[in-house]
């Protein structure tokens, strides 16, 4: 009887050695329904590394991955800027193919210098490395000076900002 079981459990291991090398790999399908996501992350955290060290992280409670965007629940990032570090953190944020980030719903952009912008959507070009409220308000604050207005445009590169119908209210300890 203990002959019989050992010729079994070779014929097995020599059967799923066959299958190994002469079988196709599995392949994964991509689901082509809308409203259901390919894959979803739950409370992750997301580096960007490069030569010189960590450039950026990201964390999010929730991130689903449909099949030209990715939908991302309470997104916080931080990035190093040649004007500091940076964060941008929102209620919702959605990532397309065109590199490009919309952040939307309580959105807080602020750098380590101690300005900070909300406003309620902006977009964040991922190529270009511009944010732009595209028509929305906003409010800058900068120690106590506060500025109003609607069309924010901010160029990470330079550290310049630009909008229009602009009304501020700046503190003498500000200028």
């Amino acid at each position: 009887m203990a002959l019989n079981i050992k010729h079994a459990l070779f014929i097995l291991f020599a059967a799923a050695l066959a299958a190994i090398f002469f079988l196709k790999p599995h392949k994964v399908g991509t689901v082509e329904k809308k409203g259901v996501p390919q894959i979803m992350f739950f409370d992750f955290n997301s580096f960007e590394i490069t030569q010189n060290g960590i450039e950026s992280t990201g964390r999010g409670l929730m991130a689903e991955k449909f099949a030209h965007t990715m939908k991302i629940t309470s997104p916080r990032f931080k990035r190093l800027t040649p004007h500091g570090i940076e964060s941008i953190e929102a209620k919702e944020a959605v990532y397309t193919e065109k590199r490009s980030l919309l952040f939307d719903k309580s959105v807080e952009l602020s750098r380590e210098d101690g300005w900070r912008i909300t406003t309620d959507r902006i977009y964040y070009d991922l190529k270009k490395k511009i944010y732009s409220t595209q028509g929305y308000p906003f409010i800058a604050y900068y120690g106590k000076s506060v500025i109003r207005g609607k069309n924010m445009v901010y160029y990470q590169k330079s550290g310049k900002i630009k909008a229009d119908s602009i009304k501020a209210d700046i503190a003498t300890e500000d200028i």
